[in-house]
């Protein structure tokens, strides 16, 4: 068997496990109970706390880095790109999604729970998510390695 059939083997593998990304990503969700700060903002609370923007396709993608870095050893590249994200995330958390400090109208208090709970939210998705992602980049290229190691 040729090295490009067990990095297909191992490519597969790394696009299964990526479910596994998903089910860790809802279940830390689940956890996190998102209500409004008052009955009135339920639909844009929903709107403002929900959706994933293209988070699966940028998962996918990073699987598949850290898969091929693994591969190669190229641990640099893993750090490299874990800084990149998490700068991005700094960026845009601070200056496009950070919500203001109090809203005219709404109880200090209950907003306050309810932005405690959506950055809990954001920073548990994103953890695990990467978490996730890295882990099973690196049991994809076990994956390679294995087989390698057995059909030789």
């Amino acid at each position: 068997m040729t090295i490009v059939w067990h990095v297909l083997i191992g490519l597969i593998a790394n696009f299964l496990l990526g479910y596994g990304t998903k089910w860790l990503k809802d279940a830390a969700s689940r956890s996190i109970k998102l209500e409004p700060p008052t009955k009135e903002l339920e639909e844009q609370w929903k709107d403002l706390t929900s959706g994933n923007e293209g988070g699966a396709y940028l998962g996918y993608l990073e699987r598949l880095l850290f898969f091929g870095a693994f591969y190669n050893e190229a641990p640099v590249v893993i750090a490299a790109w874990l800084a990149f994200k998490v700068a991005s995330k700094w960026n845009a958390w601070t200056n496009v999604i950070s919500p203001p400090q109090a809203i005219n109208g709404i109880d200090d208090l209950k907003y306050l729970i309810a932005r405690r709970r959506w950055g809990s939210h954001v920073l548990v998705t994103f953890l695990v998510g990467t978490l996730a992602n890295l882990i099973f980049g690196y049991l994809g290229a076990i994956v390679i390695c294995y087989t390698y190691t057995f059909f030789s």
